[in-house]
């Protein structure tokens, strides 16, 4: 359970920042995937005025990233910040970018915001090393990242991961057998997209390619990443969790048609950003979440069932060791 019942889909992000002052208060917090106008950006607006020990923001984009910290030195001069330029799609920028945070000055970080990602990329894509764009920045990224700067988070007194995820997870499950959407006859029927959950969110069904289903395909990913991480640190002092922001005013639905665009959010109402980051901020700061939930309007939700099961999450944790060439153990 989260420990405000009364918080809930409209709920504005500095609600929640007022209600958790002290979890941010001279923390080490990291933010990937910052830029104007963006979900991760409002997070760091809210978490600087609670006056944290450095706040760490990274992205692709220099430019993107040096503009919030020149807005977040205007409005806030006493908080201390540090771009981190990376690639999330690249491996070998990642690994890069882990190094560098493994060597950094401060002895730990305390929060980890995994909020990088792209969205419906209408054209089949692969990554510099081979794998869907979407799985390769909404997931495999964040898996690689997260777990190569594992031993900054387990130097914290008590470090949170905050998994950004989505409730488009409903539109696939893992599809083991044919995760780069390049061999949808392999596909196993219980990986193939709930024609159901298709008709609710208004995407059109298919095997092959679907931007909207890459999109929850990798996202069931992060869930089941979630889900497999907290049993791997449990007796540890990290704990994780994942959410769902929301349909939320953010560049990530600029690329999506507009019949589907507007189909969705006929079922799920446009959150403002600071009604978007409340989720999120929760996830990050609420002491008395357990290990491994998932959060939906400020609250503790189920997931779909094919993002709950235990063994795929399992098995998930271990083929992405082979693709990234790591192998994790703390």
């Amino acid at each position: 359970m989260a420990s405000k019942a009364e918080f809930g889909s409209q709920t504005e992000a500095r609600d929640v920042i007022e209600a958790f002052q002290e979890a941010v208060r001279d923390k080490t917090i990291l933010i990937t995937g910052v830029s104007p106008n963006g979900l991760g950006a409002t997070i760091a607006h809210e978490l600087a005025a609670q006056a944290p020990a450095l706040l760490i923001l990274t992205g692709r984009n220099s430019a993107k990233v040096k503009a919030i910290i020149a807005e977040l030195a205007t409005e806030f001069p006493s908080v201390k910040t540090r771009a981190l330029i990376f690639d999330i799609s690249s491996f070998e920028s990642i690994n890069a970018a882990a190094a560098q945070v493994l060597t950094d000055p401060e002895p730990c970080i305390d929060i980890l915001i995994n909020n990088a990602g792209v969205m419906n990329i209408q054209t089949r894509t692969l990554s510099t090393d081979g794998f869907e764009m979407q799985l390769a920045v909404n997931y495999l990224g964040a898996f690689l990242f997260t777990n190569s700067i594992m031993p900054k988070l387990l130097a914290s007194k008590a470090a949170r991961i905050a998994n950004i995820v989505s409730n488009g997870h409903a539109l696939s499950p893992f599809r083991f057998n044919d995760y780069n959407f390049e061999n949808p006859a392999s596909l196993l029927e219980d990986q193939k997209p709930p024609k159901q959950s298709c008709e609710a969110f208004g995407v059109p069904w298919g095997l092959d390619y679907v931007p909207a289903i890459a999109y929850g395909h990798s996202k069931t990913a992060m869930i089941l990443y979630t889900r497999e991480l907290a049993v791997k640190l449990k007796g540890t002092n990290v704990t994780v969790a994942c959410c769902n922001p929301g349909a939320t005013k953010t560049e990530l639905w600029r690329q999506m048609p507009v019949e589907v665009r507007e189909s969705i959010f006929k079922v799920f109402p446009m959150k403002s950003l600071s009604q978007g980051a409340a989720t999120p901020l929760i996830t990050a700061l609420d002491p008395k979440l357990p290990s491994g939930v998932y959060l939906d309007d400020s609250q503790v939700q189920d997931v779909a069932e094919h993002a709950s099961d235990a063994e795929k999450a399992h098995s998930l944790w271990t083929l992405s060791e082979k693709w990234t060439g790591r192998t994790f153990d703390w």
